[in-house]
């Protein structure tokens, strides 16, 4: 009786994207920190020290607990944004460039002079409104290719994120730099103003309440997709395009919206960061957020309640690495590692279904053919293993 119930448990959990994501989560972790050890190991390190100095750095007191949090908050719009596309079926691997624009537009519209003058609440929401729209806005091209013309939307937004980042060093060099930076290769715009500034959750800090509105918004998006029609039609969508046109759902427009709204998200993520760190827009914006977003949300199977903890781990990861020579004597560069080391094992996703169709296209170019792998999910279609996976 005891083994039924745990049988059926473990089966439910599977079942559940919730459990699913908690399980990848855990797991992927733990093998990276296997690895990791191993890595320290070999370069005459010692994983213990290592461990303590991240955990030193990233919550090992009240001010490095706040850094990770605020490192944390761009990386959960990132990753959201990165979540809410995959959900409709759609890549967006250009989370970078809309990142940047919704960077740009929220430090241009938090100091312009037309601007100036307005109350601090209506021109804080006119920040955040045009790094969302920004965000859209290079958003969409990739998808409207992709509906219009085939175009693969993986190249198309990737190639658009390289575009933002020349883009975004011309502006700020040229047309927006501020009046008191000299010409050179670094510049930014003008400090925002007053009315414009983010309200800060711990003084001094780079905290700032837009770490309350990502968790909200990964809350509001696990209910959207859990308990609402358009939500069940999106995630249908994104499993089976074919399946969800048969339904009488219109996938083409699903697609579009999503993508739109992934590229508000992450345009806020760049509104996040203009706002928490730099207060202006900069160049060389050195920064991998927009890709650390793919790594966050592919490391909790893509659950967007999951989200915030994938971001604040790797946020953590990040901030305990500044800290980790120091408190330690080691490299700072292992942190880096142990993040390449954690890229590897969350892409190893769905690997049987790939050998599966590898197996199956050298069996077609065989004389006689070859019998591909059983599949996991035994000898469902694909439109009714896509049915069931939305269901879950």
């Amino acid at each position: 009786m005891t083994l039924r119930l745990a049988r059926s448990g473990l089966l439910r959990a599977r079942r559940s994207p919730l459990g699913t994501g908690l399980a990848r989560f855990a797991g992927v972790t733990l093998a990276s920190a296997v690895v990791g050890s191993v890595i320290v190991l070999l370069g005459g390190g010692s994983p213990v020290g290592v461990a303590d100095g991240l955990i030193q750095g990233s919550v090992g007191n009240t001010s490095a607990l706040v850094s990770s949090l605020g490192q944390a908050t761009p990386l959960v719009f990132a990753a959201l944004s990165f979540a809410v596309a995959f959900h409709a079926g759609v890549f967006n691997a250009g989370g970078q460039g809309q990142f940047l624009m919704g960077a740009f537009a929220t430090a241009v519209v938090g100091f312009e002079p037309p601007f100036a003058g307005l109350s601090a609440p209506v021109h804080l929401l006119l920040v955040l409104v045009a790094g969302a729209l920004a965000g859209a806005v290079w958003s969409a091209p990739a998808i409207l290719l992709k509906m219009w013309r085939g175009t693969d939307e993986i190249l198309t937004s990737l190639m658009l994120s390289y575009i933002a980042v020349n883009l975004n060093d011309w502006l700020v060099l040229d047309k927006f730099r501020a009046a008191a930076i000299q010409p050179g290769t670094n510049a930014q715009t003008t400090v925002l103003s007053p009315s414009a500034s983010f309200p800060l959750l711990v003084q001094g800090s780079s905290l700032t309440f837009m770490a309350i509105i990502a968790v909200v918004a990964c809350i509001a998006a696990m209910i959207y997709y859990r308990f609402s029609t358009a939500g069940f039609e999106t995630r249908l969508v994104g499993a089976n395009p074919r399946f969800a046109v048969a339904s009488g759902i219109f996938s083409t427009r699903k697609m579009i919206m999503a993508m739109l709204a992934s590229g508000a998200i992450a345009g806020l993520g760049g509104s996040a960061v203009v706002g928490g760190f730099f207060h202006a827009d900069i160049t060389p914006f050195n920064t991998s957020v927009g890709f650390n977003g793919i790594l966050a949300s592919l490391l909790v199977n893509n659950v967007p309640l999951l989200i915030p903890f994938a971001s604040v781990f790797f946020g953590a990861l990040q901030q305990g690495g500044l800290g980790l020579q120091i408190l330690s004597g080691q490299s700072q560069y292992i942190a880096d590692t142990l993040t390449a080391v954690i890229i590897i094992f969350a892409a190893l996703r769905r690997q049987p279904h790939r050998l599966q169709a590898v197996w199956s296209r050298l069996g077609s170019r065989r004389p006689g053919g070859l019998e591909p792998p059983a599949s996991p999910r035994g000898d469902a279609s694909p439109d009714t293993a896509a049915a069931e996976e939305v269901q879950a």
